[in-house]
């Protein structure tokens, strides 16, 4: 029993030995393992917090150089052409000249083999007029009173080794480049402690395509289209002195349509219709014009969205209330008129089709449905516009030996049988630019020139007048583009003029440019006044120089700049007025000379131009 009591004894003792704690070194031990790892930690926090520091600077300085190339790209493209101050090169640290091979003068963007500078010799010392920042001047800087972490120093550059392209001194147009360097002193790495960000960006305004007008938005250049058909107002102006009429001028004004087409990036239309119209001039009134009022109508319209103009425009004409203008003295007078009545309209459309109807109808068979770019104008003389002298002569102071010649139209123009017409379309060709057309045609009513008084026996032979222009008609067409037709132009009618004892004739489709020359009509007949007492009437009705008609050829050209395939880059076809001269027409009674006027003719050339711009390759 007490070697049991005794082993019991040792084995409790020993387990009392083994819960006596750790030593002295085993503290030390384990401080030191933990002081360890505190410093650790609290150089990786260091180290963290310093790198969270650079980051920060970095953004800022990015978002420095980002703002200062924002405020670049603000800048006129002519200011980023001008460059830099060139007063500021010689102090900038970046800068270098003396390069080999350079003229005196010439610096560099950080060294030798960096590009050109641009510069101008500008006065910029503060912020004024010929500043703009931040190329001119070039150079600053911004910091922590502006919240920043640190505070940054900026430089800018623009560079480039072409800024004027001369033929065969550069391959392409070459772009300006624009250099933004910003540097500061903070939490870097770097030997000497300062950091830099670059950022670089590229200025190009290509040519070819700037037009406010056609080409208002910054995208690629397109092919630009011009068209233009003109049937002009013609007139036929009487001057002189009739009498003692108060009368200086009267003139006859016929109708006429124009229309416009110009389509780029945008499309412009303009259509427009003159109806007829007379003038009369007096010494007491002055001038006279009639109708007043809803003599010109006009249509506008444009695809530029942010235009306030419509897309689509129609004005018809007002019928009006014709003209019937008198001016008297003593017993004369003359009369200028014309008859209301005209008919027509003006159409422009941008996209022509469905409700958009487009053109009037003539001048096309069929109105367009494409909806492309459209224009056009028609416009019928409904009556007779005339200028006409009444002749009524007291011979005596008792008003019994009257003489009356009664009414002679000087001149008139009488009503057309078809409307004249204008038209300009935008046409679309499958794979290729297409084409603008443009088409323009005329007809007159019987136009006379020098009618005998009413009651003054005529020649045998004689018809109204001793010049007369029938069943005249002309037209002419163009197209520009790619696939374009040629242009055309066509003429009909028939001038007739008195040559003494009957009529000669000039057929002016088959004879368009003649020219007329020492015309005279030289008439004597007796008139019995109201005593029956004969007096001598003497008529004479002869050209000032000459009567003609100028007619231009239809002509077309193209350029090396067309698309594969070619194309017509202008194409022009004109018929000049069938009647232009001068003639005087003057009349005597008993060796008196009681009319003495001059009258002028020029009824308008007939014209339809069409232009083709193909596609700049710049831009």
């Amino acid at each position: 029993m007490r070697w049991k009591n005794s082993l019991f004894v040792r084995i409790h003792a020993r387990v009392r030995d083994d819960e006596r704690g750790f030593s002295l070194l085993e503290t030390v031990i384990a401080i030191t393992v933990i002081f360890g790892s505190l410093i650790t930690l609290a150089l990786s926090a260091s180290t963290g917090f310093r790198y969270v520091g650079i980051g920060r600077e970095q953004q800022a300085g990015n978002q420095v150089a980002n703002q200062l190339m924002e405020l670049t790209r603000g800048l006129a493209f002519s200011k980023i052409q001008r460059g830099m101050q060139a007063s500021e090169l010689s102090t900038d640290p970046n800068l270098v000249t003396a390069c080999a091979g350079d003229p005196t003068g010439t610096y560099r963007l950080l060294d030798c083999t960096g590009e050109k500078v641009v510069s101008t010799n500008l006065n910029c010392p503060t912020a004024t007029t010929d500043c703009s920042v931040p190329i001119v001047p070039s150079s600053g800087t911004v910091g922590q009173a502006e919240d920043y972490p640190v505070d940054y120093t900026w430089h800018s550059y623009v560079t480039n080794n072409c800024p004027v392209v001369i033929e065969g001194a550069c391959e392409a147009i070459s772009p300006y480049r624009v250099t933004i360097i910003v540097t500061w002193e903070g939490a870097g790495t770097s030997a000497d402690g300062v950091q830099g960000v670059t950022i670089q960006s590229l200025f190009h305004s290509p040519g070819g395509c700037i037009n406010s007008s056609t080409h208002p938005f910054a995208a690629p250049c397109q092919p630009f289209y011009y068209g233009q058909a003109i049937a002009p107002s013609g007139e036929i102006e009487v001057s002189g002195s009739v009498g003692v009429v108060d009368f200086q001028s009267g003139t006859i004004i016929l109708t006429g349509v124009e229309t416009t087409m110009q389509v780029e990036q945008v499309s412009q239309v303009q259509s427009s219709w003159t109806q007829s119209q007379t003038n009369l001039t007096t010494t007491r009134s002055g001038t006279t014009a009639l109708p007043t009022a809803a003599s010109f109508g006009a249509t506008a319209v444009d695809s530029d969205p942010s235009a306030t103009t419509p897309n689509y425009q129609v004005s018809p004409v007002d019928p009006g209330e014709g003209s019937n203008q008198v001016t008297a003295g003593g017993d004369n007078y003359v009369q200028v008129q014309n008859a209301a009545g005209d008919a027509g309209e003006a159409i422009s459309a941008t996209a022509a089709g469905g409700t958009n109807a487009c053109p009037p109808v003539p001048p096309a068979s069929t109105q367009e449905s494409d909806l492309q770019p459209c224009g056009g104008a028609k416009v019928q003389q409904a009556g007779v516009s005339r200028i006409v002298a009444y002749l009524y002569q007291d011979l005596d102071a008792d008003d019994v030996a009257d003489l009356e010649l009664g009414e002679t139209t000087l001149a008139s123009v009488g009503p057309a049988s078809v409307p004249t017409t204008v038209f300009t379309d935008r046409e679309l060709v499958s794979d290729e630019d297409g084409n603008i057309e443009n088409s323009a045609s005329r007809t007159l009513g019987t136009v006379s020139i020098g009618g005998l008084p009413e009651f003054v026996p005529a020649p045998a032979g004689w018809g109204t007048s001793f010049l007369e222009l029938t069943g005249y008609s002309d037209a002419v067409a163009t197209a520009a583009g790619t696939s374009a037709a040629d242009p055309t132009t066509s003429i009909a009618g028939t001038l007739s003029y008195w040559s003494g004892g009957g009529y000669s004739t000039v057929d002016l489709g088959a004879t368009p440019e003649y020219s007329l020359s020492n015309l005279e009509f030289i008439h004597v007949a007796d008139v019995a006044d109201a005593n029956g007492v004969p007096h001598q009437i003497q008529i004479r009705i002869a050209t000032v120089d000459s009567i003609s008609m100028g007619s231009v050829p239809a002509t077309s050209e193209s350029s090396e700049g067309c698309p594969a395939g070619g194309c017509t880059t202008e194409a022009r076809a004109t018929v000049g007025s069938p009647i232009i001269g001068s003639l005087t027409y003057e009349l005597w009674i008993d060796g008196v000379q009681i009319v003495d006027t001059r009258i002028d003719v020029s009824l308008g050339t007939l014209s339809s131009k069409s232009i083709y711009g193909p596609t700049p390759e710049a831009g």
